[in-house]
């Protein structure tokens, strides 16, 4: 099994969220559905940070979104046009969330790796 797709979107939620629902339909069949659910919570977080706080709104500012699963598992690379962030999520401190950084808490559970590289923040899920 081999799959990948990418997509370029510019920063609306709206056209995100129909993106990744594209991108989820593709899937469906592939994964088992507990993965599928980790995937698809994966997807969202990372598509609206990069919208919301890469990108700032800014509509003019492009979000890649790339999914590449194999039979031993998926790899999500999402990079905006923002400025990036230097963030060790193991640095912080539960009260440290009440902000912001959720999201990327919650990538960080449901992934069995997470990097986060300036501006491009890829997590991998291993299939079993």
């Amino acid at each position: 099994m081999h799959f990948a797709v990418e997509r370029r979107i510019n920063s609306d939620l709206k056209c995100g969220k129909q993106t990744i629902e594209e991108i989820l339909q593709s899937i469906k069949g592939i994964i088992d559905p507990d993965t599928f659910f980790n995937t698809k919570l994966i997807l969202y977080e990372l598509m609206v940070n990069s919208v919301i706080h890469g990108n700032c709104g800014d509509m003019n500012k492009m979000v890649d979104i790339k999914v590449y699963i194999n039979k031993s598992r998926i790899i999500i690379e999402v990079t905006d046009e923002g400025s990036g962030i230097c963030c060790d999520i193991k640095d912080y401190g539960e009260y440290d969330y009440l902000e912001s950084g959720r999201g990327l808490m919650l990538v960080e559970g449901l992934s069995d790796m997470l990097n986060i590289d300036g501006n491009t923040v890829t997590c991998v899920q291993y299939l079993k």
